[in-house]
């Protein structure tokens, strides 16, 4: 049978997938704010092995991905060296995109902001690792106007980029309409006057001569006392009683059901006079003098905290302004921050209240800001000092309600919640002096514990009362890890505590080779033999590290290459001193 051909994008180095250690992660207790018991999770370190960290907990789980990752642009931005060869771009984003996909709810929904630059190469990866059938949309966000230097340019003004919008399974997919404002419908152009009274009985007069009568002035004055105002305040007018402006508009019999037929008929026969249809959960047809009345409470909507004419947001948002950002989140970051209000709308298509965001690009802490005034529960993930410098007190400011800018308003955030600050744990296998892999000096007892029981597919949650129950892969199987010397009075003690039907995974660094199946449901593993092939250990750094490549053809090859890790702060505990991560509870 011949193989099945498909469509895609391919490149060198493609199909390079890190065997990624999964890592456990410590709390920094200086970072984390506010409310103890608050889901809501920072992560400082590189984003993809924070992102293999959440797997295990967080697999399926998170309803929304939105991410803004460097635009390889070739620029130099003041915290991204912007710009490396499309392959290993490319390399870089299919590695997230992947895992991200894993944590996605099977109704959730994923985002990624890019410009055109790599607009093509990324949708068609996308494409691959969601599914084509899968894309929702290609949003176009005006990100700036036509004016400044740039547009002096040879050639057009790039004023936009742009949103891939893809469900994880359109089947399944969770989405909510979401409405973008516009101007007032001049159409509606006719008041009722007596809208209380029994619709039989409505008397209809032009808008202008409502609003004239409201201000007890004649309409003829209307233009020459508002001047240029005289628009705005017919809007205003509009949208306090919006159930009170009407337009007619014409519809065919055949259009209409045979019951709104009968009262279209009727209001030719007899005009000016209103007929109504009643329609089982929808709205009652009107109709007028042989046509249909429509109402122009059909077109108001509250929109970031304001009544006002609004329509079905399309694939164009450009009614989002990108300026004044500075002042959002009381933080500074040229060129990589996005609008609070660009936040919320996606959040408001994709989530509800309590649903999991995540953005392992945090940058300045936007999307995490957001989903935590929207009481979302968020994870963001930051490699960079701005983690420090930016998100930190950003989210701390929101959490006081000192940060009353960006989407504070439009929820009306007044403060609240808290979260927990957390660091990757490093590498669990070092080499000593004569090359050999052994325990990193960084872990203590509690903290290889945990990650054994990470890499051995457990839930790291021990038993107060047992102490070799550490961890619980299902309702009978347990593990324990040691570290020290493990013989054969050790394991009878614990067999016979052990129930028939339960089973034990034991790690050590050393045993008794009499304890090798000693008891069939007592296995006894060697760290850290039994680790070694199964990932890669001692590496710290997978970051999407941009970086201009090479011109000179004799240079060595390009190896992509983060930046040091942050010193620690004085007065920052060890991490051997810190909390773990306990998830349990986290679903």
């Amino acid at each position: 049978m011949a193989k099945k051909q498909k469509l895609e994008l391919t490149w060198i180095g493609k199909d390079e997938q890190p065997q990624l250690e999964p890592r456990i992660l410590i709390e920094e207790p200086t970072g984390s704010y506010g409310d103890r018991s608050a889901e809501n999770i920072l992560i400082h370190g590189d984003n993809l092995l924070a992102l293999k960290a959440l797997e295990q907990d967080f697999t399926e789980k998170v309803q929304c991905i939105y991410i803004d990752p460097p635009f390889n642009t070739e620029q130099a931005f003041e915290h991204y060296d912007d710009g490396v060869e499309h392959s290993i771009w490319l390399t870089l984003m299919r590695q997230r995109l992947t895992v991200m996909h894993r944590l996605l709810h099977p109704s959730g929904s994923f985002f990624v902001h890019i410009d055109d630059n790599e607009l093509g190469y990324l949708i068609a990866v996308c494409d691959e690792v969601f599914g084509r059938k899968n894309r929702v949309s290609i949003i176009t966000f005006k990100q700036s106007s036509s004016s400044g230097p740039k547009a002096v340019n040879p050639g057009l003004v790039t004023t936009a980029n742009y949103i891939l919008f893809y469900s994880k399974d359109k089947a399944r997919w969770k989405n909510f309409k979401v409405f973008v404002p516009t101007g007032r419908d001049s159409r509606y152009n006719h008041y009722i006057v007596n809208y209380e009274e029994d619709f039989s009985e409505w008397h209809l007069i032009n808008l202008r001569n409502a609003l004239a009568d409201s201000l007890g002035m004649a309409t003829k004055n209307l233009r020459k006392h508002f001047a240029g105002n005289l628009e705005s305040t017919l809007e205003k007018f509009v949208l306090q009683e919006p159930h009170r402006v009407v337009r007619t508009a014409r519809v065919a019999p055949k259009d209409v059901n045979k019951s709104a037929r009968d009262a279209l008929g009727k209001s030719v026969e007899t005009p000016n006079v209103v007929f109504r249809s009643q329609r089982e959960g929808k709205n009652d047809y009107y109709f007028l003098n042989g046509e249909q009345l429509l109402f122009y409470s059909t077109k108001a909507r509250e929109v970031n905290g304001t009544t006002t004419t609004a329509q079905a947001a399309t694939n164009l948002w450009d009614d989002i302004l990108s300026n004044n950002l500075h002042k959002e989140g009381q933080v500074r970051f040229p060129n990589g921050k996005k609008p609070e209000l660009l936040l919320k709308r996606i959040l408001d298509m994709s989530t509800e209240a309590g649903d999991w965001v995540l953005d392992s690009f945090l940058g300045s802490g936007t999307t995490s800001a957001v989903a935590h005034k929207m009481n979302r529960r968020w994870i963001g993930v930051e490699l960079r000092d701005h983690a420090e410098t930016h998100c930190i007190p950003r989210l701390q400011n929101v959490c006081d309600g000192t940060d009353q800018d960006g989407a504070s308003r439009a929820v009306k955030w007044e403060g609240g919640g808290g979260f927990r600050c957390y660091d990757l744990a490093p590498s669990l296998l070092q080499k000593d002096k004569r090359g050999n892999w052994v325990i990193s000096d960084g872990y203590n007892p509690n903290m290889l514990a945990a990650a054994m029981a990470k890499h051995e597919g457990f839930k790291y949650c021990p038993n107060h009362e047992t102490y070799w129950k550490q961890g619980q892969s299902s309702e009978k199987d347990f593990i324990f890890t040691t570290t020290s010397f493990v013989q054969v009075a050790f394991i009878d003690r614990i067999h016979e505590e052990m129930e028939t039907d339960e089973h034990l995974l034991i790690c050590c660094k050393k045993f008794s080779a009499a304890c090798s199946r000693r008891y069939p449901n007592i296995e006894i593993k060697k760290i850290p033999k039994m680790l070694l092939g199964k990932c890669e250990f001692g590496r710290d750094d997978y970051s999407l590290n941009i970086v201009n490549m090479p011109v000179d053809g004799d240079q060595p090859e390009f190896v992509p290459s983060g930046p040091p890790k942050p010193k620690r702060k004085k007065g920052h505990p060890n991490p051997a001193q810190l909390d773990l991560f306990d998830m349990e509870g986290q679903s």
